[in-house]
């Protein structure tokens, strides 16, 4: 049995070696975790994008991560467009403890804190394969709705809510996790 006391925070560049070794899924696993944990593991943290912010849950003390999260926004389109969720997943040895809901808070927090200070639109939107219901049930539990499916990608279902925009100091937070 472990205690750690799980901290969030943006992403920085000495975070490379770890992102290398997450393992958000294991073998077998559906092509939509396969698909994430590819995409994370070759991510070049020198390389930052206009509009796109990383969020991870580590533990204090160590260099491992126990999840990742990409959200941010499209930088050209100006601030009616809106955020977007890009990629969102808790390591494989650390799933079932409840951090995916708090990495979600953690970018609903910063992204709700992010409009009211941009005037940027407060709607947020990602996209879930239709077999994946523990993100189903993970944005379902955070407020997210069911748009359909994606028009462009047939195997995925939009999901989304509004917010309402709030400046807040609390963006990250802590929580006690035994494994």
């Amino acid at each position: 049995m472990n205690i750690c006391q799980i901290s969030s925070r943006e992403i920085g560049t000495d975070d490379q070696i770890a992102l290398r070794r997450f393992v958000c899924c294991g073998h077998g696993a559906p092509s939509y975790t396969l698909d994430v944990q590819r995409y994370i593991r070759s991510l070049d943290l020198k390389n930052a994008i206009p509009g796109v912010y990383r969020m991870v849950l580590y533990c204090q003390g160590t260099s491992d991560i126990y999840g990742f999260c990409e959200f941010g926004y499209d930088d050209s389109l100006g601030p009616e467009s809106g955020y977007a969720i890009s990629f969102i997943a808790v390591g494989l040895e650390y799933q079932r403890h409840g951090l995916g809901h708090m990495l979600l808070d953690c970018v609903l927090r910063w992204i709700s804190n992010d409009a009211a200070i941009s005037g940027r639109n407060p709607y947020v939107a990602t996209q879930i394969d239709a077999a994946n219901a523990a993100s189903i049930g993970l944005f379902s539990d955070m407020g997210f709705r069911d748009e359909g499916v994606d028009s462009y990608d047939p195997g995925y279902h939009i999901w989304s809510r509004t917010f309402t925009p709030v400046a807040r100091d609390d963006l990250w937070l802590f929580q006690t996790v035994v494994f």
